[in-house]
Parts: C-alpha cells; sequence; structure tokens
C-alpha cells in the first residue's frame, strides 16, 4: 500500500511540474511580444485591436465593418509588414466574406518572421491585377504567413534553430 502512496506522490508532483511549466511558458512568451506600429492610414471601417511581434513571429488581431455607404463584401484586407529598416518582408491578402452591414468581423493574421517593427492594413477593392496579386503573394511569402498561431512548442524549437545556425 506504501508504494502505491508514493507513485501517487510522484505521480500528482509530475502533473503539479508540468502544469507550473506549461503556465510559466506561456507566461513567458507572451511577455516577449511587444507592440508594433501601424505605419498608414486606416480607413475608419478597419479597427485594429492587437499588433504585436516577437524576435521570429508575431500576430495582427482586428475587426472590419461594413456600412450602407461602402460594403465590403467581396473586397480584400491587404496586410503588409515591415521590418526594423522599413524594407517591405511580406504581404498577406484575405477575401471579405460574409459581412453583414454594422456588424464588425474579425480577422487574424499570423507571421514567422524576424525583427517586424511595423505593418501597415488596407481595403482594397477586386480586381483582376488584385487576383493575380493574390496568387503571387501566396507563392512568394507562403513562409512567412501561417494559418495559425505557433505554439510555445514551436516558438522554443524556432528559437533554438535560428540560434543554431551559423
Amino acid at each position: 500500500m506504501s508504494r502505491l502512496k508514493t507513485l501517487g506522490t510522484y505521480l500528482l508532483i509530475a502533473i503539479g511540474f508540468y502544469i507550473f511549466a506549461t503556465a510559466m511558458i506561456y507566461i513567458g512568451l507572451n511577455a516577449s511580444y511587444k507592440n508594433i506600429t501601424n505605419k498608414g492610414n486606416l480607413s475608419n471601417q478597419i479597427k485594429i485591436d492587437l499588433a504585436q511581434s516577437t524576435k521570429v513571429n508575431g500576430r495582427i488581431y482586428g475587426k472590419i465593418t461594413s456600412t450602407n455607404e461602402n460594403n465590403l463584401e467581396g473586397k480584400y484586407i491587404k496586410v503588409n509588414i515591415f521590418d526594423k529598416k522599413d524594407r517591405l518582408v511580406g504581404t498577406k491578402y484575405l477575401k471579405i466574406e460574409g459581412t453583414y452591414v454594422n456588424q464588425p468581423k474579425k480577422f487574424m493574421v499570423f507571421f514567422t518572421a524576424e525583427y517586424i517593427n511595423s505593418y501597415t492594413v488596407e481595403i482594397i477593392e477586386d480586381t483582376e491585377e488584385v487576383r493575380q496579386a493574390v496568387e503571387e503573394s501566396k507563392n512568394l511569402y507562403k513562409d512567412i504567413f501561417t494559418d495559425e498561431e505557433l505554439t510555445g512548442f514551436g516558438v522554443i524549437v524556432l528559437i533554438f534553430g535560428l540560434t543554431l545556425i551559423p
């Protein structure tokens, strides 16, 4: 019976350590995010809730709102990200679908790029040139933009990989 209690104690200690380590990693990674600035003029139909980056990744959360005067259905959100030297690092296009008048719709952009310092967000019309730019940017920036935020483990692996590469 004492071996069972000892095993149970070790199991509780291991579970407690796992919860503690996971919480500390989450807090540590989220504390490493720094706000990035918008270097363009935002339309009154765009609201950015959060724009942050770390050394290796970043995220932009925002909302768009259609109005009676300017319906956004079928248009694109164009997001550009820039590094510390103001060089364009990537462009992401998001098709606007399923919007209702005066009801905000959320959008999210996740990226894995180093030293991102600023961004621009704009709404553009759907034209043939824009559709070609969308396809080109998908191929050109496929390694920069992701569909979901990196997990804590993913960020740790990415940081170690970048520090080991000469």
